[in-house]
């Protein structure tokens, strides 16, 4: 049987019977279409049952070395194809899983990357700064990820029904559909009531869009945010709209949040995901032991 209708029969699956969301789907789309374009470049059949292990092998092989993908990336291309796999053995299109051998390489255990507050006020301040017909939307989208530590996909599927005013709060739909309500705050709330005026009358649901209208993307949020990191000085230091959710939890953290409420602030299913913010570096541990009480007391002796 032909791959790409077995992967069009995957992804049918995955949204009638495992309710899987645009983001799901659009994740699974991107991780294939390298693989349909490699398999294309070496001249595979691209049947179901006649991908061997070897393949797969280059494969992943040709995506790190060419595409120099981490390793968060590499463990997810490999979890997609043994998603895939599974699905082909349950129909039993194939009879054997060329991804059984495959073992995903181990998550490096690395500090997240985070931005400093003034640094975070820096970007924000960026659009007005530096002018721009999208000025208040590009402040709004900035301060919608410090202020909530939203998802990219979730901020741009974010729709005005979804925003609450009189509560501040924003009520996401995240990864599997499910929804949380994040709590917001000043300045956000202003600045998104403000935007929503600029819109009146509004013609979509949609929050973030275009200036001629429609919902803007992923991409364009990249880019935007790019941009913004260059005229704030910032360029260089591996920022992204994902690390401004890293630097939300973080923040949070070091501010006296425990972990079970940013679990739930950021939408995680697993407690271990969130772990990750406990390991801050270095600079920050030593500023904490500053606070330890004799240390304090003895300052105060001298």
């Amino acid at each position: 049987m032909k791959l790409e209708k077995c992967f069009q029969e995957f992804l049918d699956y995955l949204v009638a019977e495992r309710d899987a969301s645009p983001y799901t789907i659009t994740g699974y789309k991107n991780d294939f279409k390298f693989f349909f374009e490699f398999l294309s470049h070496e001249n595979i059949p691209m049947l179901a049952d006649t991908i061997t292990t070897p393949d797969i092998r280059r494969y992943l092989t040709y995506i790190k070395s060419e595409k120099n993908y981490s390793v968060s990336s590499m463990r997810r291309k490999i979890h997609s194809l043994k998603s895939f796999y599974n699905f082909l053995l349950s129909q039993e299109y194939v009879n054997k899983s060329p991804m059984m051998p495959i073992k995903a390489p181990k998550d490096t255990d690395k500090v997240p990357i985070y931005m400093q507050p003034e640094e975070i006020i820096s970007l924000i301040q960026a659009p007005f700064r530096h002018g721009g017909e999208n000025a208040l939307r590009d402040k709004c989208i900035i301060e919608t990820f410090a202020f909530s530590g939203i998802r990219r996909n979730e901020l741009c599927f974010l729709d005005w029904d979804r925003i609450c005013f009189k509560n501040y709060t924003i009520k996401v739909k995240g990864k599997g559909k499910k929804e949380r309500v994040i709590p917001i705050s000043e300045p956000l709330v202003s600045d998104l009531w403000a935007y929503l005026n600029s819109r009146l009358p509004l013609t979509e649901r949609a929050v973030f869009t275009w200036p001629e209208g429609g919902r803007i993307t992923s991409r364009t949020v990249n880019r935007m945010f790019s941009k913004y990191v260059k005229l704030a000085g910032l360029e260089g230091k591996g920022y992204s709209p994902h690390k401004l959710r890293h630097s939300y939890a973080t923040l949070l953290l070091q501010n006296g949040a425990d972990l079970i409420s940013i679990k739930e602030l950021l939408g995680h299913e697993d407690l271990n995901s969130t772990k990750v913010y406990t390991k801050t570096d270095m600079t920050h541990l030593r500023t904490q032991v500053q606070k330890f009480p004799l240390t304090m007391s003895l300052k105060k002796e001298e």
